[in-house]
């Protein structure tokens, strides 16, 4: 990928979209070949550095037992308060901040457990905002959200996307289309084709 594509790699479960992105984080060595991250190979980037350069969005947001605040600023411990409104209007979480008892100091429990699946995701939008990451990966970003919640997000993963290198995850486009220029397919671990997004959504309505 160039810098400032836009790419969804699609599969079906079990294809090796999950394992690609371990990779790519460097959760576990290659086994053989390589990939290539900024024009060096993976192995001679490190792990931290790696990850401060790719911000991830995930279909499971992992929340703390911490404010708000403190869960928005794992991303970007440095952040400044207007940095931190901008990132949560961008991700449509005002008013939800707006309802919480103590706003931005209200904690949200154990694993997140007073947070809504859609609001979770959200909360993930304004950490990748505030990562302000060269690289985007969106992970089955709206799987296992009704489909208003869904519709509702896409305005807010758009606004992340923009201006950043976009990789999306997922099993099938729905409504991510719109956020991507190429599509990958994947099947039993190896890209078997890519093709312009319009070509495959027209393939894929047959």
């Amino acid at each position: 990928m160039a810098a400032g594509a836009r790419m969804a790699v699609v599969g079906a479960s079990g294809a090796g979209k999950s394992s690609l992105l371990g990779a790519l984080l460097k959760f576990y060595p290659l086994q053989q070949g390589q990939i290539i991250f900024g024009g060096q190979p993976l192995g001679a980037v490190q792990g931290d550095a790696l990850r401060r350069r790719i911000a991830v969005i995930a279909q499971h947001t992992t929340l703390f037992n911490l404010s708000l605040l403190d869960n928005l600023l794992l991303a970007a411990p440095a952040a400044s308060a207007e940095q931190i409104e901008r990132a949560v209007s961008q991700a449509q979480l005002d008013a939800f901040v707006s309802a919480l008892p103590q706003g931005y100091d209200t904690v949200l429990g154990e694993a997140g457990a007073l947070v809504s699946g859609g609001e979770a995701r959200r909360i993930a939008i304004a950490r990748a905002l505030l990562q302000d990451a060269p690289v985007l990966v969106l992970d089955e970003p709206t799987e296992g959200l009704d489909a208003r919640t869904a519709r509702d997000l896409y305005a807010a993963l758009d606004v992340a996307a923009r201006g950043r290198t976009l990789l999306l995850i997922t099993h099938r486009l729905g409504g991510l289309a719109h956020l991507v220029d190429e599509v990958a397919v994947m099947t039993a671990g190896r890209i078997r084709e890519r093709l312009p997004v319009a070509q495959y959504l027209a393939r894929t309505a047959r």
